[in-house]
């Protein structure tokens, strides 16, 4: 990432490069909702089938997901891009991605940060729905 600057100084034009780490103005959304999307996937997924990868194929009256589908059906609601790969039903944001999460992620409108925290906050399970199993 660059930051490109020309200045006029005695007359004379100079070009400046000024070179930025990543993340520097702040988190990136994409990076945000990936992260999110990873962890709810995390949650409701089997660990053996890559949730964090690929996705989960889960719904409640929250949040639908669904991994990348790869049938290719021409009447396939997901392979013509008619259905999003994760949608958050309150506000009706949707990403889709292309086979794993993160990858030529494209959102249906910008988000504010405030909806991220709202959405990790309802599709995870709060502590007292977590049943722990005793050995």
């Amino acid at each position: 990432m660059g930051i490109y600057w020309k200045a006029r100084t005695g007359g004379i034009m100079s070009e400046i490069e000024i070179i930025v780490p990543e993340g520097m103005f702040g988190p990136d959304k994409d990076y945000l909702v990936d992260a999110i999307i990873r962890a709810i996937a995390e949650t409701y997924g089997d660990e053996r089938n890559w949730p964090t990868k690929y996705g989960v194929n889960y719904e409640n009256d929250v949040f639908m997901m669904k991994s990348y589908c790869w049938c290719g059906g021409d009447d396939c609601p997901w392979c013509t891009g008619e259905m999003p790969n994760f949608w958050y039903k309150p506000t009706d944001f949707k990403v889709t991605w292309y086979k794993f999460i993160g990858r030529s992620m494209e959102f249906n409108r910008p988000i504010p940060i405030g909806e991220c925290a709202e959405i990790l906050s309802s599709c995870l399970p709060k502590q007292e729905e977590i049943i722990k199993v005793e050995e």
